[in-house]
Order: C-alpha cells, then sequence, then structure tokens
C-alpha cells in the first residue's frame, strides 16, 4: 500500500516538473527557429552550391551552368605535372 508523500516532497516534484516542461518548450521553440531561419536563408540565397576548381586523374571534367557534365582523356597517366583545371557547378 503506497503512502501519500508530505506536503514538501509534492512541492518539489511539481517544481521539477515544471522546470523540465519550460525546458523541453524551450528545446522545441528553438528547434523550430533554427528551422525556419535555415528555409529563410535558403528561401533568401538560392542553393549554396559554388564553383570550385580542382583535377582529375588522367582526364578532365567540366560542368556547365545547366548541370550537365562532360569529361574527356588526355591519354596519359598522371605524371605529376598540375592538371588542367577542373570548374563543376552546382544547379
Amino acid at each position: 500500500m503506497s503512502h501519500p508523500l508530505p506536503e514538501p516532497a509534492r512541492e518539489r516534484l511539481a517544481a521539477r516538473a515544471r522546470r523540465i516542461a519550460l525546458i523541453r518548450r524551450r528545446v522545441i521553440v528553438a528547434t523550430l527557429a533554427t528551422f525556419a531561419l535555415a528555409w529563410g536563408v535558403i528561401a533568401f540565397d538560392g542553393s549554396m552550391g559554388t564553383t570550385t576548381t580542382g583535377s582529375t586523374l588522367g582526364g578532365t571534367t567540366s560542368s556547365s551552368s545547366d548541370g550537365t557534365t562532360s569529361s574527356f582523356d588526355t591519354g596519359s597517366a598522371y605524371s605529376g605535372d598540375s592538371p588542367a583545371p577542373v570548374t563543376t557547378a552546382q544547379s
């Protein structure tokens, strides 16, 4: 048989429950605010894709602004020289 909790214990448990509920609400609000901010940045600024320069072994790959990619083989193995730069773009 269970005994009822004394008044101070009930008050402490109730205060703890209020603190936990407040923390949960704050986490939910912060998560939603972060999500909304991220969507706002994406909507305002668009895609985060950038144009970069890189290289491939034995060939060159290039991407156009419309997202298509083409490549060709130089016919030689990588010799340690600086290969032709590669430009990529994300649409």
